[in-house]
């Protein structure tokens, strides 16, 4: 063929279409080529998933191949519909069919051009196994390995030759495919099998080849292109060491590694050539080489197509290689010489891949919710990615290529830097910020790495993958929205879309006057003994407010905001509160699982715009911030971060064991700046009167004295001590009573009173112990005041001073203003977290349900159904606490509840409503009747079902595994009717020592990395905290604030309720940036119960599916789906393609043990079992080494079911699994069955 000039070329193919059989990013790139110069018409082939994909844009015409997604693999349906339409010539691209030398063969056979080699040169160079013997014959080094495709016993042999570790490869693979490493000889016969297997369903060839296995080398290739007419043109190399399972990630040009001299650039430049010319190849080609560190290369194989990296190539000289390539097709000369094709720039290019590096690389799809695409000088980009795009499962994972151009090494890394701050793409896991460390590694930035760096670098791994927050805001308001309701408050589906929602209006947010913002605090800071000696000699009543501690308090209930804490508290700030109890109890367990919130960050935010005012905190004694005992190196830990953030450390512990409180008070009497508050649980019950609590209060100062080295009058004037009355009934003679005694015995000891409201009397019994010679009360304001909190601090006030005459300092105009702001927010939480049943009940003096205790309690019956026991509920408990005598405060609360509600309904469903008050009758007998003599045998015998319902707290709790009961132990008989037959045992076991004394120490370390194995990050010491108390709700808080961004931010509107269509909000970010959002659509439910949401943040529109329902018809057509909270159920763990199945039903299998393997966008997931167990079920199954096909599976979808492992024929021979427990004769053999 004589040899035609490019412009020839031009005129042929102008105006006539040329089909890339491909798609994505490949076909992307050519169809440009295509129009761009030669002003052909750019023809795409796409299967019906592709026909909307962002690369079908470039294209002029697509040539549709059906619904089958491996369509692009079906040579002789694209070359009849290409002779249909009159397609000159057909261009591959990479992957699918261009390395299969049938194609070139079949397109010369259809009168079309092939924008390649012809068939047998390509077959020559392709084929690793044919490459191996020509390279030998022209003496370039190759690694060592097999002379041709082997079958296992013929591996076996070249093991035993080249020695340990080889790789597999396929015979006619590429890109990194049909490769397994093999390092024991054990594994190689199951490596084979999926290596084999692998290579048939890539490439259509299964035959496999041994090479040894080279450590610590880079991968170099080398460009080359040649025509038809015996001219060959190789580039500088490319450095492709950069890999993760044997696929580059990364690709420089030239490579950085001062090994590449310029001696061995043109060594490996001169191999290339040789090798193109010896067996007449022409068209573009990739040589690739392994070299040592010490300089030696050896050929791995030649790709025979357009490289995926081809990019830097041009980058770095400035050319486009696949208009050459398309013009040496056509037979034109190579236009590229030494003389005019001289390199000028280095070049790197990352892939982007829909993948996540945290997690091994596994591959992911989904919607495209946003698409940010960086530019400027030196940047190039190939994308198949936009916003709006559902990007799918079918294909491999590559999302684009991002290519960095400059002059030199060092402007190339501050390029690509720049670029990938830039790219944003939403909505799937990418590997976009993994590059962002491999550019900060020094050995990368060094060029000191090799084909083994990611491996050997694993805090490459170590990384928050975070779009911008005000976009992950926007993902939460559009979820919200979506369902009507906030999922995440935990308040389950509280609204729906046709609940009318409260009037929007901005907060009206009085001026606090310049004068009384600057008024400094009169209670000093920093010095403990000067803040007592100014309370104690002041002459007045102090106050503290709990509002906002008590209004983020309940598990049911209670969710109040830091950012509407942000509203109220500079105005109590202001009001002359002796402290602001703003953390502790539940709120700090509440601030995670309901609000999302870090409670000690909401701590240090407190101290910023309330610095004036003390910040108090309640923990629980040996409880710590939990529902139970701690270790001590836990509670001192925890004490330590609580008095960085709070001054006054409130404690209590619901048996009054001041020994449970040690811990704190050595970390808390430690330091000057905070003041030990231990508070006394107070109950009005027979028992627990004046003079037990005068031992008990003894019992706090003989306890704080050992701990600071002081006497019982010195500590006195050290500490303040509480008084909780939680269940709020405690009446005003009483305390008069109970703080006469107190402060006649220590007069200089500061007393600090806490009551709930439950009762009614909360004003007066506050006054009385004011009156009496409390210095400190605790109140709430008005707007917030619920049956389950303290009385409004206005009308206490009002009541000192008028009615008792006594003086406080509070800034009641300030009081007002806080109250007025807390008016206008509260309809919010009244509406939609409110407790079901409020108001007061004075019958709490005979239950001593505490407040909060008392509404959540009645709502959980009410939701179990059992509503109308629950008067019988109630004198259960008022029944219990004459027997087992403690104050029913948190843990003791939920212990007595429990206690009475599984007695009440067990007893109903024993015999319904008559059983239940023949149970109440006896508890009253028992009650009424002291003295055991005079109790009936029957009632004796009757008496022991009142427990036996019990759960392990209430049995822990006659143990004394929470310390010691206040008043002793109960009766025996309580013992024999709770723990049955092993109550003798129960009785010798009880203890009255404290529970630390038996807790060891937790390994917090073990802990910190099981932590950091979660998160994928290492843990801040506030996150390490909140995870030793609340595991579950911490990572749950942690992962949420990374995958949402910081609640708080949010409208209180928007938090509860969402936007409407059509609605637009403004935000403002953490870092102070302000945001517009606009709701523009949201779909109604598609059959997989989601909708779609559209909405415009800051003028860039994003899309977000939400799953609103449940699927119809089961989800994707029909699918069985796993549950995921079942152990034994386990589903595809992505979209993909079942390829082999390990397991039948009655197989018995190991932890760990593999059942199936899902090909993920043409990586291999093993998927193992996760618990040991015999399968009951398979619901799909492959075997694509037999039949060649394999099954689409859908992500969570369940493959196979197991069971608990059986019992199984003692009978070696036989050794099947049993169909019952019970039997003594194996049911298939005959044998008799061993009792093991």
């Amino acid at each position: 063929m004589a040899a035609k000039t490019f412009e020839q070329v031009l005129d042929e193919v102008r105006g006539k279409p040329i089909l890339v059989a491909n798609r994505g990013i490949p076909a992307r790139r050519i169809c440009r080529a295509i129009r761009e110069r030669f002003a052909a018409v750019p023809v795409m082939t796409a299967t019906d998933i592709d026909k909307a994909a962002p690369a079908a844009s470039s294209a002029q015409e697509l040539l549709l191949l059906g619904s089958d997604p491996r369509a692009y693999l079906d040579l002789d349906l694209i070359i009849a519909k290409a002779k249909q339409r009159g397609i000159i010539a057909i261009h591959p691209g990479w992957g699918f069919a261009s390395e299969d030398e049938r194609f070139p063969q079949k397109c010369e056979e259809a009168g079309i051009t092939f924008i390649g080699s012809k068939a047998d040169s390509m077959n020559l160079l392709g084929n690793k196994v044919q490459v191996r013997k020509i390279a030998k014959r022209l003496g370039i080094p190759v690694v060592p390995g097999s002379e041709g495709a082997v079958d296992v016993p013929a591996a076996r042999k070249v093991v035993d030759e080249i020695t340990l570790p080889i790789m597999l490869k396929a015979e006619g693979g590429g890109g990194g495919r049909g490769i397994f490493l093999v390092r024991e000889k054990s594994e190689l016969e199951d490596a084979f099998f999926k290596a084999s297997a692998m290579a048939q369903a890539s490439f259509g060839n299964p035959r496999l080849y041994v090479e040894k296995y080279l450590e610590q080398v880079r991968h170099i290739e080398i460009q080359v292109i040649a025509d038809q007419h015996g001219n060959v043109f190789a580039f500088d190399e490319r450095d492709c060491s950069v890999q993760r399972n044997h696929q580059k990630l990364v690709e420089i040009t030239p490579s950085p590694w001062a090994g590449i001299t310029p001696e061995l650039r043109e060594r490996l430049k001169e191999y290339s050539r040789m090798l193109v010319r010896e067996v007449g190849y022409y068209s573009l080609a990739t040589v690739e080489f392994l070299v040592t560190p010490q300089g030696e290369p050896y050929l791995i194989e030649v790709n025979t197509r357009l490289q995926v990296e081809h990019g830097i190539t041009e980058s770095r000289y400035g050319v486009d290689l696949v208009e050459e390539q398309i013009a040496v097709a056509f037979g034109a000369k190579l236009r590229l010489t030494e003389e005019n094709t001289k390199p000028s720039h280095f070049a790197m290019q990352v892939r982007i891949n829909c993948e996540d590096p945290q997690n091994n690389f596994a591959p992911n799809s989904g919607l495209i919710t946003r698409y940010v695409s960086p530019g400027g000088p030196g940047v190039r980009i190939d994308s198949n990615l936009s916003a709006g795009y559902e990007f799918p499962p079918n294909y491999d994972s590559a999302g684009s290529l991002l290519i960095a151009y400059g002059r030199d090494w060092q402007k190339v890394l501050g390029i690509m830097d720049r670029a990938l701050t830039e790219y944003m793409v939403g909505g799937v896991k990418t590997t976009i910020p993994f590059y962002r460390q491999v550019l900060k590694h020094p050995a990368f930035r060094a060029g000191m790495f090799d084909t083994g760096f990611i491996p050997s670098a694993p805090e490459l791994m170590i990384y928050a993958d975070l779009a911008p927050e005000s976009e992950r805001l926007a993902k939460l308001i559009a979820e919200i929205s979506a369902k009507g309701y906030n999922p995440f408050v935990q308040l389950g589906e509280y609204r729906s879309h046709t609940t009318p929602r409260l009037p929007r209006q901005d907060v009206v947010l009085p001026a606090i006057p310049s004068k009384v913002r600057k008024e400094p605090s009169p209670y000093p800071h920093g010095d403990r003994v000067a803040l007592l000696d100014y309370v104690r000699d002041s002459g007045r009543v102090h106050f503290t407010d709990t509002t906002t501690r008590d209004s983020t308090q309940s598990n049911s209930g209670n969710r109040f905001r830091l950012a509407e804490d942000r509203l109220v508290g500079p105005y109590l700030d202001n009001c002359g509160f002796f402290s602001l109890e703003n953390g502790g109890g539940a709120h700090f367990h509440v601030a995670m699982m309901a609000n999302m919130t870090y409670p000690f960050t909401e701590a240090k935010e407190w101290n910023k715009f309330a610095p004036k005012t003390l910040k108090q905190i309640l923990i629980r004694s040996t409880n710590v911030l939990g529902y139970s005992p701690q270790p001590k190196n836990l509670m001192r830990l925890t004490g330590e971060m609580i008095c960085d953030n709070f001054q006054i450390i409130r404690c209590f512990d619901f048996l009054n064991h001041i020994d449970n409180m040690r811990p704190f008070a050595e970390v808390a009497l430690s330091r000057r700046d905070v003041v030990f508050e231990p508070a006394i649980s107070m109950s009005w019950a027979n028992g627990f009167d004046v003079d037990h609590y005068l031992g008990v209060a003894e019992n706090v100062l003989s306890v704080c004295g050992d701990v600071a080295g002081m006497s019982e009058k010195e500590v006195s004037r050290h500490i303040i001590l509480g008084l909780k009355d939680m269940a709020g009934v405690c009446p005003p003679r009483f305390m008069t009573e109970v703080v006469t005694a107190l402060r006649k015995r220590w007069p200089e000891l500061v007393l600090h009173y806490h009551r709930h409201m439950t009762d009614g009397l909360f004003v007066p019994s506050v006054g009385a112990a004011a009156k009496a010679g409390v210095q400190i009360v605790d109140t709430n304001l008005g707007a917030c005041v619920r049956s389950y909190g303290q009385g409004d601090t206005l009308a206490t006030a009002a009541y000192m001073e008028g009615e008792l005459g006594l003086k406080t300092a509070m800034n009641k105009d300030m009081v007002r203003d806080a109250n007025f702001v807390l008016k206008q927010v509260i309809p919010y939480y009244d509406r939609y977290c409110a407790p079901y049943f409020q108001g007061i009940d004075n019958d709490v003096t005979e239950h001593a349900m505490p407040g909060g205790a008392t509404s959540s309690s009645q709502e959980g019956a009410l939701k179990q159904g059992y509503i109308h026991l629950l008067p019988y509920m109630l004198k259960f408990l008022a029944g219990t606490r004459k027997l087992v005598r403690y104050h029913d405060v948190t843990p003791g609360s939920q212990i007595t509840w429990n206690t009475a509600f599984l007695a009440v309904t067990g007893a109903y469903k024993r015999g319904g409503e008559e059983e239940v008050k023949y149970l109440l009758g006896v508890l009253d007998r028992v009650n009424d009747v002291p003295d055991e003599a005079e109790l009936s045998e029957g009632t004796r015998a009757a008496r022991l079902a009142l427990y036996q319902d019990c759960n392990d707290a209430f049995r822990n709790l006659l143990l004394g595994k929470f310390g010691k009961l206040p008043l002793g132990f109960p009766p025996d008989w309580v013992y024999e009717s709770a723990f049955g037959n092993a109550w003798k045992q129960a009785i010798a076991d009880r203890t009255t020592h404290s529970p630390l004394e038996k807790l060891t120490d937790m390994d917090i370390e073990a802990e910190r990395k099981a932590f950091r194995d979660i998160i994928k990050r290492e843990p801040t010491e506030e996150e390490m905290v909140m995870y030793l108390n609340h595991p579950g709700d911490a990572v749950k808080t942690v992962q949420f604030r990374a995958k949402y961004g910081d609640p708080n931010r949010l409208p209180l509107p928007v938090w509860f309720e969402g936007c409407s269509v059509g609605e637009e909000i403004n935000f403002v970010d953490t870092s102070g940036k302000p945001h517009h959002l606009m709701m523009e659509r949201m779909s109604p439910a598609n059959d997989a119960g989601e909708s779609m949401v559209r909405f415009v943040l800051d003028s860039e529109i994003f899309s977000q599916l939400v799953k609103v329902a449940p699927p119809k018809n089961g989800g994707a057509g029909g699918a069985v789906m796993a549950d995921p909270t079942d152990k034994y159920q386990v589903g595809a763990p992505s979209n993909g393609d079942l390829w082999v199945m390990y397991v039948h039903p009655g197989d018995i299998v190991e932890e760990g043990e593999e059942l199936f393997n899902v090909s993920i966008m043409k990586q291999e997931k093993a998927v193992l079992a996760p618990v040991a167990g015999i399968v009951k079920r398979v619901l799909k199954t492959a075997d694509y080494k037999e039949t060649r096909k394999m099954e689409t599976v859908r992500e969570g979808e369940l493959i196979v079911e197991l069971g608990p492992v059986p019992r199984i024929c003692t009978n070696e021979a036989c050794s099947r699994p049993l169909p019952m427990n019970d039997i003594e004769f194996c049911p298939y053999c005959g044998e008799r069955l061993s009792r093991i």
